[in-house]
């Protein structure tokens, strides 16, 4: 089994595929599909990657920063992960660059003990995204 103590330095620039990068911790390409639904809506969306923290969801439907919302995903040959997480930044394209993938970084806010095992566990099979900056 890996070693979840250590980690690995990321460093800030240009994503491979995900535009700007904005967060300092370690975190693995995840591209799969996510269910998202605040009080009134329900939104679909791809993650392009996850840190134990959080993840980005590409999509075009951008909540305002600070709304909580309910986040439904699964890791490659795993079970359905549901979170409780918060926007905590916004990209859009026309704000950074044509390469940028419009969407959202979501903080987590609660998920429960089994699901932040299988996503710690996922990571640690995988290497980091690094960044050239």
């Amino acid at each position: 089994m890996a070693d979840r103590t250590a980690t690995k330095a990321v460093h800030v620039g240009q994503p491979v595929g995900c535009g700007i990068e904005r967060r300092a911790s370690p975190r693995v390409e995840l591209n799969v599909g996510v269910g998202f639904r605040s009080d009134t809506n329900f939104y679909t969306g791809f993650t392009c990657d996850l840190s134990e923290g959080g993840l980005f969801v590409a999509t075009h439907m951008l909540l305002p920063i600070g709304t909580s919302l309910t986040l439904t995903f699964a890791l490659p040959a795993g079970p359905e992960i549901v979170a409780r997480g918060v926007v905590r930044w916004l990209r859009d394209p026309r704000d950074d660059s044509a390469e940028a993938v419009r969407g959202m970084g979501i903080q987590f806010e609660s998920i429960n003990r089994d699901d932040e095992l299988l996503i710690r566990e996922f990571m640690a099979l995988r290497e980091p995204l690094f960044y050239t900056g």
